[in-house]
């Protein structure tokens, strides 16, 4: 965090630091307030929120210059910490307040374009409209009274993390129950009118907002990335969930190109660092991944700056998160190879240094997954993650090749990493997996053949280099393969 600060929107955030680790123990935390600070919280956030409907109800847009409307730092802030009691949910829980943090973020601009998330203002506008956001998706279920009921115990009271945490892992569950149950009829409840407060009646969703939105979280990228880093624990499946509600209804003409090409990027990132497992919204992140092969932007390039994010995303997920974060569960080779096969198109000039700890952690992952017994099968799910991992390997192998500005040293860094991490006994071991369930013919384009040439291709590939071809050479061959007797195989 920079110690740059803005008149009105505070400090800088230009980066981010990579040992955040979120702790649960921490978190859960209560913070011992005043009787005159709770006061204060309570007047201030309730005038926070005041503003932020009036906002949201208005037809003009935030006036930093107008003193009675404007919204400081120091009450957004104020508003963050009154969130700690339940009774301030209700009150955000508004369709104008999301709709008036939505009009702030857009506000928030740097260089003349938006970038909420460069800022200190928007990281906590951004959270406000996230809880306002959530407890409205709550009140749409039958579950938002017991979920009040939980939240007023005596232990969920004046949390160091605020009730965030817990609302959001409440409605991500609840998305996912309705994805999962194929319960197409819970977004209607978005959608029709609804009276929210004595005074306003509407619908949750206006589509306009959610695009607007969608589009100020795709423009500023880079730093919603950092924001996403470091704070995994708002889980974004309300908000993903309504984008691609409102992408799917989104007829695919040229002028809505942009919108749909925006909402894919924000879910790609947001894949890489969101809890569970990418796959599990079934039938719409298969329509999602296959959109985005058909939208494929080229029109915004990526600068080295925003390809190391999203590759330490990806190394954050692998490591730190998958050891530590009670969030996340354990990477497995089949999501390593779902999640690297998005980052891929990132990987570009500037990140060579990143791939040789890329290739480490997932080769481990790799053997994990398939044990050192070999005469014990692994499961057919992860053979075939380990067998597209290959195909990434000599997909990164050869970049590393080609891009003249990768130095020599990264390169036989990454030929070691491989040859320590005993590359060739593991394609060794996935050729025996293939040949005890049968599918060891090299004749046809089957999953042997593919493997072979994934390992071929990537030892090629380290042979052009000078400096490393002896250890390819060493990588290519190997005792254990003096067990395989089809010549198809050879090196």
């Amino acid at each position: 965090m920079s110690d740059k600060v803005h008149l009105h929107w505070g400090r800088i955030i230009d980066s981010y630091d990579d040992t955040y680790v979120y702790d649960v123990k921490a978190s859960r935390q209560q913070v011992a307030l005043s009787p005159q600070v709770m006061d204060t919280l309570h007047t201030d956030g309730g005038e926070a929120i005041d503003k932020l409907y009036a906002l949201g109800n208005s037809p003009s847009n935030p006036d930093l210059n107008n003193a009675s409307n404007r919204i400081p730092l120091p009450m957004l802030q104020s508003l963050v910490d009154y969130a700690v009691f339940p009774c301030s949910l209700p009150k955000l829980g508004n369709p104008l307040v999301v709709r008036g943090c939505i009009k702030l973020l857009k506000s928030i601009t740097r260089f003349g374009r938006p970038s909420p998330f460069s800022y200190e203002y928007g990281h906590l506008c951004f959270r406000i409209l996230m809880l306002a956001f959530d407890y409205c998706v709550m009140k749409l279920s039958d579950t938002v009274e017991d979920w009040m009921t939980e939240a007023t115990q005596p232990k969920n009271q004046l949390l160091k993390e605020g009730l965030a945490p817990m609302l959001s892992k409440a409605v991500s569950e609840l998305i996912d129950e309705c994805i999962v149950e194929g319960d197409e009829g819970f977004y209607s409840n978005f959608t029709v009118s609804l009276p929210w407060t004595d005074s306003y009646k509407g619908p949750l969703v206006d589509p306009h907002d959610i695009r607007a939105l969608t589009e100020i979280l795709d423009e500023d990228r880079k730093h919603f990335m950092i924001f996403l880093r470091s704070n995994y624990s708002l889980r974004l499946s309300a908000l993903l969930y309504t984008m691609f509600q409102v992408m799917h209804r989104t007829p695919p003409t040229l002028q809505n190109r942009p919108f749909i090409q925006a909402f894919l990027r924000v879910y790609m990132r947001s894949l890489l660092l969101a809890p569970g497992y990418p796959s599990h919204w079934g039938w719409q992140h298969q329509y999602v991944i296959a959109m985005s092969k058909d939208y494929q932007s080229t029109s915004q390039s990526l600068d080295t700056e925003d390809s190391k994010l999203v590759i330490r995303a990806y190394m954050d997920r692998l490591t730190i998160l998958s050891a530590s974060s009670p969030l996340h569960p354990r990477v497995t080779s089949p999501l390593a190879a779902e999640l690297l096969q998005h980052v891929l198109p990132f990987v570009g000039d500037g990140c060579e240094s990143l791939i040789p700890p890329m290739l480490c952690a997932i080769i481990r992952y790799m053997w994990q997954d398939l044990g050192e017994n070999f005469m014990e099968a692994a499961p057919a799910e992860v053979v075939d993650a380990c067998i597209r991992l290959f195909q990434h390997f000599k997909h990164l192998s050869e970049l590393l090749v080609r891009n003249e500005g990768a130095h020599a040293s990264i390169l036989m860094a990454a030929a070691q990493t491989a040859f320590d991490e005993r590359i060739t006994e593991l394609f060794g071991r996935l050729l025996l997996e293939l040949f005890m369930t049968g599918q060891g013919s090299c004749d046809d384009d089957g999953p042997a053949s593919a493997l072979t040439q994934a390992f071929r291709g990537m030892s090629a590939a380290f042979h052009q280099d000078v400096a490393v071809s002896d250890l390819a050479s060493r990588m290519a061959t190997s005792s254990l393969l003096d067990l395989i007797s089809c010549e198809d195989f050879e090196i």
